[in-house]
């Protein structure tokens, strides 16, 4: 079941980096806290974070996949992931958990809930 749209004052940001710090098409892993989250740069700039695990019955971590356009190869399964919403597309099914990303003078910051409860979907 996805949360329902949370309001942008419900995050705290965190700096994990500057935009050069990640690399089109490759994740790079960042902890904030107890969360482990892949950072994701598209070849049109824009930053995505999910949450570092495979949606697949075997598990695993997704920071190691490939990306094409707004999607996810998961590296464990070849399942393919959004981007911008954490879905599995079809003909598999699941979800990645995904975080807020806020990019501003080149300073990447990724928000966490500020109630501690864990996200589904932003």
């Amino acid at each position: 079941m996805m949360e329902p749209i949370m309001n942008k004052n419900e995050y705290t940001y965190y700096l994990v980096g500057n935009v050069d710090d990640f690399t089109e098409r490759l994740g790079r892993v960042v902890r904030l806290g107890n969360e482990e989250i892949a950072i994701f740069k598209t070849t049109d700039g824009h930053i995505y974070a999910l949450e570092n695990k495979s949606p697949g019955p075997r598990g695993g971590t997704i920071a190691e996949g490939i990306i094409s356009g707004d999607v996810l190869f998961d590296p464990i399964c070849d399942w393919k992931i959004s981007l911008t919403d954490g879905q599995v597309l079809d003909p598999d099914t699941g979800q990645v958990r995904t975080y807020p990303v806020q990019v501003h003078v080149e300073e990447v910051r990724v928000g966490l809930l500020k109630n501690g409860r864990e996200i589904s979907h932003e």
